[in-house]
């Protein structure tokens, strides 16, 4: 180490260094302070510590009509492509459609769709109640 003395950068006060390297600062508060002074920190109370300067927004964004036309018409774009874009079998499923399917399953006959029908023109139906698979020539109406 060092013998001889050294000014303080901040405070002037004759020191002798304690580290290795050369020291700028006579202690801690010192080098804190000159800190603070080049970077323009000030504490408008002390209590309260040091506060960074608030910076001014000057793109703050208000509610406007235009902002919410925009917003209604961006909406009403991405659903549209949504619509398009998105198969029939990807599409959740809405309340009709969990009505529609609880009504048709709660029926008695179910038609078959993949069997092939008869000569005699009859088609493949499922009884929900035998639970066999039977041929109709047409739907029963009092279903």
């Amino acid at each position: 180490m060092e013998k001889y003395e050294y000014i303080c950068h901040y405070c002037g006060k004759e020191y002798v260094p304690t580290r290795r390297h050369v020291q700028l600062y006579c202690c801690t508060s010192c080098r804190v302070n000159a800190f603070n002074r080049r970077k323009k920190i000030t504490s408008p109370d002390s209590k309260k510590g040091l506060s960074l300067p608030q910076k001014e927004d000057k793109n703050e964004q208000k509610i406007n009509i235009a902002g919410i036309g925009n917003a209604a018409i961006a909406n009403v774009a991405t659903e549209f492509a949504k619509n398009i874009f998105t198969r029939e079998e990807n599409k959740p499923a809405t309340k009709g459609d969990l009505r529609t399917f609880l009504h048709q399953s709660q029926q008695r006959y179910l038609p078959v769709n993949n069997a092939p029908h008869r000569n005699d023109g009859t088609a493949a139906f499922y009884d929900t109640k035998t639970k066999q698979v039977i041929y109709l020539k047409q739907l029963p109406k009092w279903q």
